[in-house]
C-alpha cells in the first residue's frame, strides 16, 4: 500500500484494480451463486451472510476510492488531501469515517474472508459430497443400511449447512462403508470357496476326533513318566461340533451364502478347540522330549567316560549312577535329573583322562 503521506496515483490505481479483480472473481464463482440462492441454513448461512455483507462493503469501497482517484487525477494539487482525509464511509464493524488507505485495506480483508468461506463451501459441496456419495453407494451395495443412512444424513447436512460437516465426519462414514465392503468381499469369497472350506472342515473335525481320543492316553502316560504333567484332557463337544457342521452342509442346499458365513464361524470354533487340545498336549510332549534328550545326553557322557577310561573311577561311577537313577525314575523329576547331568558333565570335564 502506498503511504498516505506520499500517495502515488499509479500505485493506487494498481491496488484498486487488484481489489476489483478479486471481487469480480468472487462474483463469477458458481459457489457464490449457489450460496446466494438461499439454500444455506445454520452456521453456514450465518458465515456466508457475514462474508457476503463484507463483499458488498468491499464493492462500495472500490467504487468510492476509484471515484476519489478520478478526482485526484483531475486535480493533482489536491491528491494528497483527497487520499488522506478520513471522509469515506466506515467499513463494517466501524463507525467513524476512514481514509482511502484504511478503506482499501478493509475491503481487501473482506474479500479474503469471503474467498475463504467460498473455498470451504466449495470443498464441502465438491470433495465431501463426492466422497459421501461414493460411501453411500458402497454401503448399499454391501447391504449396510445403517451406514447408508448415516451417509444420507451427512449428505443432507452438506446440502444445507455444509460448513457444519468436518473431515472427521466424512472419514467416519468412509471407514464404516469400507469395512462393510470388505466384509461383503469376504462373504463373496467364502461363497466361492465353500466346497474347499467344507473339505477343510471335515478334515479338521476328523483330526480333532482322533487327537481327542488319544489325548487321554498320551497325557496319562506322560504324567506317569514326568513330574508336573497334568493328565486332564480339555472337554471338547466334538459330537456337537459335528452336528453343527452337518446342519451347515444341509443349509447350503438352499442358501449357500448363509451357509458360507456359518461355516466361517464353525471353522473359528473348531480352530479354538484345536488350540485348546494342542495347549493341553504341548507341556506333556515337551516334558517327554526333555526326558528323552536327557537320557540321550547321559548315554553320550557314559560313552565319553568309557573312551577316557574313567568309567571305573568311583566319583564318575557315582555321578553316572545318580544321573541314571533320576532319568529312569518314573515319574522323572526333570529339574533334578538335569542337575544330576550337569554334575556328571562337570566331573568328566575336570578329571584328567585315564591310561590308554
Amino acid at each position: 500500500m502506498v503511504a498516505a503521506t506520499d500517495p502515488t496515483l499509479d500505485a493506487w490505481r494498481a491496488q484498486v484494480a487488484a481489489l476489483g479483480g478479486r471481487l469480480v472473481d468472487l462474483e463469477s464463482d458458481t459457489t457464490v451463486t449457489v450460496a446466494r440462492s438461499g439454500v444455506l441454513s445454520g452456521g453456514s448461512a450465518t458465515a456466508w451472510a457475514e462474508a457476503d455483507a463484507g463483499v458488498a462493503a468491499a464493492w462500495e469501497a472500490f467504487r468510492t476510492v476509484d471515484e476519489l482517484l478520478d478526482r485526484a487525477v483531475k486535480d493533482p494539487g489536491r491528491a494528497r488531501e483527497l487520499l488522506t482525509t478520513a471522509n469515506l464511509p466506515a467499513p463494517p464493524g466501524q463507525t467513524a469515517p476512514v481514509d482511502a488507505t484504511t478503506a482499501v485495506r478493509a475491503a481487501v480483508a473482506a474479500a479474503e474472508r469471503a474467498e475463504d468461506v467460498t473455498r470451504r463451501l466449495a470443498a464441502a459441496w465438491g470433495d465431501f459430497a463426492a466422497r459421501i456419495r461414493t460411501s453411500a453407494d458402497a454401503a448399499r451395495s454391501a447391504g449396510d443400511a445403517a451406514t447408508a443412512r448415516s451417509a444420507d444424513a451427512v449428505a443432507a447436512l452438506l446440502a444445507s449447512d455444509p460448513l457444519a460437516v468436518t473431515e472427521a465426519d466424512v472419514a467416519a462414514v468412509e471407514a464404516s462403508a469400507a469395512a462393510s465392503a470388505g466384509r461383503r468381499r469376504a462373504d463373496q469369497a467364502a461363497v466361492g470357496r465353500f466346497d474347499v472350506d467344507m473339505t477343510r472342515a471335515r478334515s479338521l473335525l476328523a483330526g480333532l476326533t482322533t487327537d481327542a481320543e488319544t489325548a487321554a492316553t498320551e497325557l496319562a502316560h506322560a504324567a506317569s513318566r514326568v513330574v508336573g504333567v497334568q493328565a486332564t484332557v480339555p472337554v471338547a463337544d466334538l459330537p456337537g461340533l459335528g452336528a453343527w457342521l452337518d446342519r451347515i452342509a444341509d443349509a447350503a442346499v438352499g442358501d449357500r451364502a448363509a451357509a458360507a458365513g456359518a461355516l466361517q464361524g464353525w471353522l473359528a470354533a473348531a480352530e479354538a478347540r484345536r488350540a485348546e487340545l494342542d495347549a493341553a498336549l504341548a507341556p506333556a510332549r515337551a516334558g517327554m522330549r526333555r526326558r528323552d534328550d536327557g537320557r540321550g545326553l547321559w548315554s553320550a557322557l557314559r560313552a565319553k567316560a568309557g573312551d577316557r577310561r574313567l568309567d571305573e573311577q568311583p566319583d564318575v561311577v557315582a555321578a553316572l549312577d545318580a544321573a541314571r537313577a533320576e532319568l529312569w525314575k518314573a515319574p522323572c523329576d526333570l529339574a533334578t535329573a538335569e542337575a544330576a547331568l550337569a554334575r556328571l558333565s562337570a566331573v568328566l570335564e575336570h578329571r584328567p583322562g585315564g591310561t590308554e
